[in-house]
């Protein structure tokens, strides 16, 4: 009998037993890492690829920094704090896609006919990042030159620290990045995307634009609106005067009263609910807005009627001012008001002086103003057909 010893009973039961152990141990530990990388992902902290999200979470809050949302049509990126909004339900044809440019919302349940009134959005892919510039637009049927002109070319922060070389197209166009105009490319790099307001910017407790008592307030203390059916944001100025003191040092303040000041308030880095950064639209995001609508506009190519040459019918050029999100035939991918209604700053400057507005106002033709049209104005302008609209960056 062995009792004893290296092969004794009680010695070889102990070794079975270390080894059962052990495999459950190793068992347990490669379903730790499983549920690690299974948290990672959907934390959005993983490197997957497949998507996170799709179109049975619309109308739930992410409450993860932010996750990946592919459909039948494509893929977008979600911050968290918002929610992709669901289908609308006054037009059962009218359904939220990546395609037709998906709308998300910082109110739970929304819809495409905004009844919950959250602010919402529309994602830009731009899945070419090398077509991320500054893009000239049409004035009267014809492409304009202000991009290509030798002498005070429109400029705009740009994605590096290294201004571009005069006379130069599109290069010219950047001038020393800033911290913003740094982060935002990057994201739109990293994320293959951003987002833009649906709505013209709005204020609260307007319905219409006949008597605005609370428009001057642009100092950041009332944010700015992103829904449907409110007065527009307009007699608010850029920023500051005509003197380069903006932080990109082009014309005018961006620290000072005014649409930029504004725009940064509605998710500002101290709010940690919506992972995103607010800021006033740049001209290059207006314009990958409009590529977005028409992929050949960033050739400079585009049909006679195109939305991004004639808005005749696409855009409220006669008086008075709209509310916002007024008319179905106002929209295209999901964007309101683009074109016609108010002019609206964005963060392009014209020459040492001027500040850029597009998208051509109530007192213009279609075709002669269009969406993709320039204007520049006194930084310190507040005019009844100068508003804003805001951008996201993840």
């Amino acid at each position: 009998m062995y009792t004893m010893g290296e092969n004794s009973i009680f010695k070889k039961a102990q070794e079975a037993k270390n080894k059962t152990e052990d495999a459950i141990k190793n068992e347990q530990e490669y379903m730790n890492q499983i549920e690690n990388m299974i948290n990672e992902y959907t934390s959005g902290t993983g490197s997957q690829t497949k998507p996170q999200i799709g179109p049975d979470k619309k109308g739930e809050i992410l409450t993860e920094n932010k996750s990946n949302y592919t459909d039948e049509t494509g893929t977008a990126v979600i911050p968290g704090g918002f929610c992709v909004v669901k289908d609308s339900v006054e037009n059962s044809t009218d359904k939220n896609t990546v395609e037709s440019g998906l709308v998300i919302s910082d109110i739970a349940e929304d819809d495409l006919d905004n009844s919950k009134h959250g602010n919402q959005f529309v994602w830009i892919p731009v899945t070419d990042y090398s077509k991320f510039h500054l893009i000239e637009g049409y004035y009267n049927g014809s492409l304009q030159t202000y991009l290509s002109a030798e002498t005070n070319p429109n400029r705009e922060a740009g994605n590096a620290t290294i201004a571009g070389s005069p006379g130069k197209p599109y290069v010219a166009n950047n001038v020393a990045g800033t911290a913003e105009s740094i982060a935002m490319y990057k994201s739109v790099k990293d994320n293959g995307g951003f987002y833009i307001a649906r709505f013209e910017a709005g204020i609260t407790g307007t319905i219409d634009n006949s008597s605005l008592e609370t428009r001057t307030l642009a100092d950041g203390s009332v944010k700015p609106l992103s829904q449907k059916g409110v007065g527009v944001w307009n007699y608010i100025p850029w920023g500051g005067t005509s003197i380069v003191e903006a932080s990109d040092n082009l014309p005018g303040n961006d620290s000072a009263n005014g649409a930029v000041k504004v725009a940064r308030s509605m998710y500002p880095a101290t709010d940690t609910v919506h992972k995103v950064t607010s800021t006033l639209c740049y001209g290059v995001q207006w314009d990958a807005a409009l590529n977005f609508i028409d992929t050949n506009y960033e050739t400079g190519n585009v049909a006679d009627d195109s939305y991004v040459k004639d808005n005749t019918g696409t855009g409220n050029y006669s008086s008075p001012l709209a509310t916002t999100g007024s008319k179905i035939a106002y929209q295209q991918k999901h964007i309101y008001d683009m074109a016609g209604n108010i002019w609206e700053w964005t963060m392009e400057a014209y020459g040492t002086v001027y500040r850029v507005g597009r998208g051509g106002d109530i007192g213009g033709d279609a075709h002669i103003n269009s969406v993709s049209s320039r204007y520049g104005r006194l930084p310190d302008v507040e005019w009844n057909v100068f508003g804003f609209r805001t951008a996201l960056y993840l």
